[in-house]
């Protein structure tokens, strides 16, 4: 049987599945590439030799963070992924062409359990405290809208 080169891999993938960019591909190789060529061990084996879901996230997220920074969301927004759901499909329908080596990829539950792409891309750039969660941004909308102070300091009574 013929080896197959990546590029005709991710470009059937991509003819299959258009949902993410081609260079979301290209991403979650090379992020796995360089976490077994720098040796990065976890206990005795490699990160992405028979790593669970949780642990190919964690290598994802640090590789877009070296890479990307403070444009790490934008980034991988503009390829589709928005989610960690969405990277472990990128990385599933890899493993189903078998390019990622030895890698266990887990299944789609394994990376639902994933961070929030908040707390891991935005929040390290921001200065502490100014960046709310979801609920705590939707309780203080609701409250604006009842005309409830909130968490707004009251006004001392008039002496």
């Amino acid at each position: 049987m013929r080896k197959r080169n990546f590029a005709s891999i991710v470009e059937e993938i991509c003819e299959r599945d258009g949902r993410y960019a081609d260079e979301a591909y290209y991403f979650v190789r090379e992020a796995l590439h360089s976490s077994e060529k720098g040796g990065k061990r976890k206990g005795k084996r490699r990160v992405a030799v028979a790593a669970s879901g949780k642990e190919l996230l964690d290598v994802l997220r640090t590789h877009a963070l070296r890479e990307f920074g403070p444009m790490s969301k934008l980034v991988l927004s503009e390829w589709g992924i928005r989610s960690c759901s969405d990277l472990g499909d990128v990385i599933l329908s890899l493993a189903s062409y078998g390019v990622l080596g030895q890698t266990s990829a887990g299944t789609r539950k394994d990376f639902k359990k994933g961070f929030s792409f908040t707390s891991a891309f935005v929040k390290p750039f921001c200065p502490v405290g100014t960046v709310r969660s979801a609920r705590k941004r939707k309780v203080a909308q609701t409250e604006a809208k009842a005309g409830k102070p909130g968490r707004a300091k009251k006004k001392a009574p008039a002496a």
